[in-house]
């Protein structure tokens, strides 16, 4: 039973804070921002997305990358390192050039929390395209830029996907990692066994949640979103601390793949190696990039320019796994070659 949308399980809370990103030879210059948003068309902007903007010590970057997490994740899966000394995403692109602004959805780390009978199907659909839009207006950290790449970690992947295939000229190519065509539906069935009701998790009493948010119970993230040999102890046991509470939104939420031939910018499409939810059973052919992109590339039109990636010694969360500068070095290379060429 498909009761979340392809990927959804991508679950930051303050465990894992956002952090500056580095430079070898100076830091990112980085600050928090907020955007205010509405959760429907035609209701107030009564909420507000937080997030970090880091742009690389300088020079002026003339790509944005805006970061989307995935179901019960925070801004902060894009700015842990996935080992001591090894960079993290937001890192690895400011010392590319890029800018990043990684959000956290709302629901989820300093962004607001309503009650969960106010979410809409598209709500946090619509929250990432009205940050969008701020960023086109100039209207977060005080200025435009030229190009914007929306970049999404399985749940964040569906968002992201869904604003390329509605709104194409809102953005100029897409991330999507933690997400694929198909998935194993019996790894699905056991994460959905491993949610409870964020209300009764000692982690987060006092936050004053309904029983709509949903968290992972402890213990339960390591067999579902990590390749064990690729993980740091010291990772593992943060982002553990740092699950999130959510809101998730029903799976026809999504594009399905029929849907995916609208995407008019290019794709880069990553999933780990190991990814229970996505690899195996039911699910996608994970044995190589080139068996995954044949397996994709169908569904996709020739504006995507599909480029598929599959990360060695990886689970879902590919951040968070010592080879992830595999992952980051891609997007590198794809962004400079096809979105934001220097």
């Amino acid at each position: 039973m498909r009761t979340f949308p392809i990927a959804v399980a991508a679950l930051t809370f303050s465990a894992f804070a956002p952090v500056p990103a580095a430079n070898a030879a100076a830091p990112a210059r980085c600050e928090s921002v907020t955007v205010a948003v509405s959760m429907a068309p035609g209701e107030p902007a009564d909420q507000r997305v937080a997030g970090t903007l880091c742009t690389p010590p300088g020079r002026r970057a003339a790509t944005v990358q805006v970061l989307v997490p995935g179901g019960t994740y925070g801004q902060g899966y894009w700015s842990t390192r996935p080992a001591p000394g090894v960079p993290s995403y937001v890192e690895s692109m400011t010392r590319a050039g890029y800018a990043t602004l990684a959000i956290d959805r709302l629901g989820a780390g300093r962004s607001s929390r309503p009650s969960s009978d106010r979410y809409r199907p598209q709500t946090h659909t619509g929250t990432v395209q009205q940050v969008l839009d701020g960023l086109r207006a100039g209207r977060i950290g005080g200025r435009r830029f030229a190009r914007v790449i929306l970049a999404g970690h399985s749940l964040g992947s569906a968002i992201a996907m869904r604003i390329a295939v509605d709104r194409p000229r809102a953005v100029d190519g897409v991330v999507l990692t933690g997400v694929a065509s198909r998935q194993n539906d019996a790894a699905f069935a056991e994460l959905e066994r491993a949610l409870h009701p964020a209300a009764r998790d000692p982690r987060f009493t006092g936050l004053g949640l309904d029983d709509g948010y949903v968290t992972t119970r402890p213990g339960t993230r390591a067999d579902l979103f990590y390749h064990r040999p690729a993980m740091a102890p010291a990772t593992l046991a943060g982002d553990e601390a740092a699950a999130q509470p959510d809101v998730f939104p029903p799976y026809e939420a999504f594009p399905t793949p029929e849907e995916y031939r609208r995407i008019r910018v290019p794709v880069l499409l990553a999933v780990g190696r190991h990814d229970r939810l996505i690899c195996g059973g039911t699910g996608s052919d994970c044995s190589g990039s080139a068996a995954l992109r044949a397996q994709e590339a169908p569904w996709y039109g020739p504006s995507a320019r599909l480029r598929a990636v599959v990360v060695p010694g990886s689970g879902h969360s590919i951040n968070l796994q010592r080879t992830a500068p595999v992952l980051f070095a891609a997007v590198r290379s794809w962004a400079d070659r096809h979105v934001a060429p220097r």
